[in-house]
């Protein structure tokens, strides 16, 4: 489960994920994500809703890739 951690104009979430022993912290805006460590202000990394969308839609294609060469196999 993720953990509210603060909500004033942007919803920042505390995840059960880990680097280095501490929670990963994701900052949710309108521009994308931004993911830092715990109590580390430096090293961020920062994804936009466009590479979101974009890797979703790989995800996609490759899983509907797959569930065709089953069925072309199961023939």
């Amino acid at each position: 489960m993720t953990e509210l951690v603060r909500r004033k104009r942007r919803l920042v979430l505390e995840t059960p994920y880990r680097i280095r022993g501490r929670a990963v912290i994701v900052h949710v805006e309108a521009a994308g994500l931004r993911m830092r460590e715990k109590g580390c202000r430096a090293g961020v990394l920062e994804i936009t809703w466009a590479q979101i969308y974009n890797r979703a839609a790989e995800i996609a294609a490759e899983r509907a890739r797959q569930q065709g060469r089953a069925g072309k196999k199961g023939r």
